[in-house]
């Protein structure tokens, strides 16, 4: 069976690799913050005495995991989807459903999101915004809301590698 992978283009190849080198250099954050979860959960119940800090920082470090994740799986194509019907699809059948797709949902959503979510992160860095946890909680909110930007910035980035990968496949494909 012809597949996708061998009809993808050099620049569909490069853009996949330099989000999954950054979805790989992230995934070590799961590691900081199964450590931070362990520390809260014994200062609270072992010490009775949890840290607002901890609390906060476990959300932010929740946050750039998933804001990352979404285009690492996209170039993974461990994206969710209705596997029991994909899995039934010709290669050809799969790469039309790509191409619109990734045209008519990613696309609209990635661009939605980021031109709503730039004065959004813009108010954020010029407030130089904190915690509201007072002098108890993080000081740079801004830095975890930049990551609304750059996660969705690199999810269009892997729709468009996607977009180029199928588009590929649709035009040489032999039938």
């Amino acid at each position: 069976m012809v597949t996708e992978s061998e009809y993808t283009p050099k620049l569909s190849k490069l853009l996949d690799r330099f989000i999954e080198r950054i979805g790989e250099i992230t995934a070590w954050i799961n590691v900081v913050l199964v450590a931070v979860i362990i520390l809260q959960v014994v200062l609270r119940y072992v010490f009775s005495s949890g840290l607002v800090i901890l609390e906060e920082l476990q959300w932010h470090l929740y946050a750039v995991g998933i804001m990352i994740g979404l285009s690492y799986c996209t170039t993974r194509d461990t994206h969710i989807r209705l596997d029991l019907m994909h899995e039934r699809f010709s290669q050809r059948r799969k790469s039309t459903i790509e191409v619109f797709g990734t045209l008519f949902l990613l696309m609209p959503m990635v661009i939605i999101i980021l031109w709503h979510s730039w004065p959004y992160v813009a108010q954020s860095f010029t407030q130089m915004e904190s915690s509201d946890a007072g002098g108890t909680g993080l000081p740079y909110r801004w830095v975890v809301k930049s990551f609304l930007l750059i996660g969705f910035g690199l999810l269009g980035v892997a729709g468009i590698s996607r977009l180029i990968s199928a588009a590929a496949f649709l035009k040489s494909d032999p039938r």
